[in-house]
């Protein structure tokens, strides 16, 4: 099997960060922060270019400040910025800002939505005389738009899944379970170097590679916010591939992730053992019209849960608005959601989001149907939105494959 991705390690470019920290202190500016202490892993690679534990410290105008408590060496050699020192307790930050001639921020921004409490305690009581707010929206803002070098490592996770579903009708067989497969596709996709881990930013939303789910079972609600659920191994991770058994006849949906240099393409593609029956073929279709109908409709400029509501009354019309994303109280009032280094970036396509999209964003739609005897039945893939609109990311044949 030829490896395409090469496994060593690939730097943010200069000019990436460089042009991530423009845009982030221009958002500063607008919202009246002096600067921004960042620790969460995530936000660190993107702004630093690198996630070695510690704290990145952005300033509205000077030069941002990268304190490492761990791995030093291997800090510098992975970020690009050029103020970096070791930290050995946070209560350093100001002494290390000052020493610097860093000014002091009056009004200091955090990441709310995922720093942990008691390091928000610690913080505020560091910077006492600071008033503090809520970063986040910002910081989502900024990673929302996808630069060419971005879009680029979207794109080679999206090959890996590409192969990874040419791969399926050879390992697909009979009398396997829903983890057998699973294990064989995850086994595959380490190979083509894919990570692993999928990160999100929500709280307990949690995913491995991503959901395999056949039959009846595939209907079955789960913990993550999204439409396709399942079993899972237990209470103690109880969403996605199971110990059931592959059956004929039956659907099978196989929603992975790809990820290539931390970047991450999301894809859904069905599957049977046998021909399914005909409730699942007639599902299949209308995810596939309501998926073109979206396509079509879908440009610069449209409000972002104009799509959602979109989707909503073609699945109407369809017949299926009762089984479209959900069912009941496990119902998703979405359609599609921005990723990037993290799967629930923004922008959301779904209600009460009525910002509009524009160029530079990347996102998956995923249409799916819930049916109580047959399971889940969907279609995902994601997008770039361009000025022409949306242009496909994920370009894995996209037929119910009969096997």
């Amino acid at each position: 099997m030829e490896i395409e991705n090469n496994p060593s390690p690939l730097f943010v470019p200069s000019s990436e960060i460089e042009s991530r920290l423009s845009r982030f202190q221009d958002l500063m500016i607008q919202e009246g922060l002096d600067g921004v202490l960042l620790c969460q892993n995530v936000d660190l690679l993107y702004f630093s270019g690198t996630m070695q534990p510690g704290y990145l410290y952005l300033p509205v105008q000077e030069e941002p400040f990268l304190l490492v408590k761990k791995n030093l060496e291997r800090a510098m050699e992975e970020s690009s910025l050029t103020n970096i020192v070791s930290l050995s307790s946070s209560k350093e930050i100001p002494s290390l800002l000052a020493e610097r001639d860093i000014s002091a921020p009056q009004i200091l921004g955090l990441e709310m939505d995922v720093l942990p409490a008691g390091n928000f305690l610690q913080l505020k009581s560091i910077f006492k005389k600071c008033r503090i707010l809520d970063a986040s929206i910002l910081i989502r803002k900024c990673r929302m738009y996808k630069s060419p070098w971005e879009i680029e490592n979207i794109t080679r996770a999206a090959r890996m899944l590409q192969r990874m579903v040419l791969e399926i009708p050879r390992i697909l067989r009979p009398g396997m379970t829903e983890i057998e497969l699973a294990g064989k596709l995850e086994a595959f996709l380490r190979q083509e170097g894919h990570q692993g881990y999928i990160r999100s930013r929500g709280f307990n939303q949690e995913l491995f590679f991503g959901h395999i789910l056949s039959g009846p079972e595939g209907s079955k609600p789960s913990y993550l916010d999204s439409p396709s659920g399942g079993s899972g191994v237990g209470p103690a991770f109880s969403q996605g591939a199971g110990t059931k058994l592959l059956k004929p006849h039956e659907a099978i949906s196989v929603d992975f992730v790809g990820c290539y240099n931390g970047y991450l393409a999301d894809q859904t593609r069905m599957f049977s053992l046998g021909e399914p029956p005909s409730a699942v073929k007639e599902a299949f279709r209308a995810v596939q019209t309501i998926q073109q109908s979206l396509l079509e409709k879908t440009h610069p400029g449209i409000p972002c849960d104009q799509v959602y509501f979109w989707a909503l009354e073609e699945a109407d019309r369809l017949g299926y608005l009762t089984r479209f994303m959900g069912m009941g109280p496990s119902l998703v009032r979405y359609i599609g959601h921005g990723l990037g280094l993290e799967l629930d970036e923004l922008p959301v396509i779904g209600q009460k989001f009525d910002w509009p999209l524009e160029t530079g964003m990347v996102f998956a739609l995923e249409p799916k149907m819930v049916l109580l005897e047959q399971g889940l039945v969907g279609i995902e893939n994601t997008y770039q939105m361009t000025e022409q609109g949306l242009i496909p990311i994920t370009t894995a044949p996209e037929d119910f494959q009969v096997l």
